[in-house]
């Protein structure tokens, strides 16, 4: 497919409501953010319609959600603590401490206990609104580790593809012209099959007068993998057909790049497809370069993978630029 005829563009239309005009859209943005979450803020939705929480405790880092798991537990026990205090510690048994600050702290294990449903027995509610308290805390105990429960098995048992990419994207000398190359590993002990990789091309360009995005798929040398071992140097092959052709540094600047990365494949360990973006600016660039091979093959042994290596490139030669105005 012709690239040119497989141009999509992303109009910016004029605004009326602030009296600007908004054809010129912002230099330097990226579309995909490193963590290849997509670079989108929505607004305009009611809270309680745009916040997804159980998306976000399924998506965020382990440490974000150890410490909110942990902030969660803390502020619950010292609610129900506070209630135990203000009704009287006289109404909890075997907590008989005269310091106020001694009483809380006696309110508050005893709280504990009674959300994770443990219950030692040295302390036990007396009267009805203790024992109240103590039967809401013990179901709202109950819900919320089932909750939480739900929460880490989503966690653990969703699918996703566990990638390494270079750091660079690189331009260099390939066969008998240039390419655009990259290189991705993956990094977890599961087998990978079935592996297929689509490149986009963003970049502004101009139509009938106004400027947009235009993004463009660029015809990668090898694109499917049916197995996926070692590390992958996806090419793309700077032909005449190419929207790379006759292009140099400053013009990737001056078109505010973005190479949009799709990565999708089959693994066997959780029998599903994982997905996996990424994506390049000029700013990650390196014109005039390749990569240095970044395994070792053992006669009689094994083959090495030396994914610290995988950014691991030379500056070469660069053949001339063609002239694209003899096109």
């Amino acid at each position: 497919m012709d690239n040119k005829s497989a141009i999509h563009s992303e109009h910016n239309e004029p605004s009326h409501h602030d009296g600007t005009n908004s054809n010129e859209l912002s230099r330097n943005h990226r579309s995909l953010k490193k963590d290849g979450t997509f670079n989108i803020e929505v607004k305009g939705l009611p809270w309680f319609n745009s916040v997804d929480v159980f998306q976000k405790l399924i998506q965020m880092s382990w440490p974000k959600f150890i410490l909110i798991v942990f902030t969660a537990y803390i502020f619950v026990n010292t609610i129900f603590a506070l209630l135990y205090f203000f009704i009287g510690t006289e109404h909890l048994t075997n907590i008989t401490e005269t310091n106020e600050w001694h009483k809380f702290l006696g309110a508050f294990f005893f709280s504990s206990q009674s959300l994770t449903t443990v219950g030692y027995g040295r302390v036990a509610p007396v009267g009805v609104a203790t024992s109240t308290v103590a039967a809401l805390e013990s179901m709202v105990g109950l819900l919320g580790f089932a909750i939480a429960t739900g929460i880490l098995y989503g966690r653990f048992s969703r699918p996703s593809a566990k990638l390494l990419h270079s750091k660079n994207i690189l331009i260099g000398p390939h066969k008998d012209g240039t390419a655009m190359m990259f290189r991705i590993a993956n990094i977890r002990e599961s087998q990978l099959i079935d592996v297929d990789v689509q490149v986009t091309y963003k970049r502004l360009g101009l139509e009938d007068g106004k400027v947009v995005r235009q993004f463009i798929p660029l015809k990668l040398e090898s694109h499917r993998l049916n197995m996926f071992p070692l590390s992958w140097i996806l090419i793309h092959p700077i032909t005449p057909e190419s929207p790379l052709w006759g292009k140099h540094l400053k013009d990737f600047e001056e078109e505010d790049m973005e190479m949009l990365i799709y990565f999708k494949g089959y693994d066997e360990t959780f029998s599903n497809s994982v997905h996996s973006r990424l994506s390049y600016k000029t700013d990650e660039l390196i014109y005039g370069a390749k990569f240095i091979r970044n395994f070792e093959e053992i006669p009689g042994g094994p083959t090495v993978h030396f994914l610290n290596r995988i950014n691991d490139y030379k500056m070469v030669q660069m053949p001339p630029l063609p002239n694209i105005d003899s096109k």
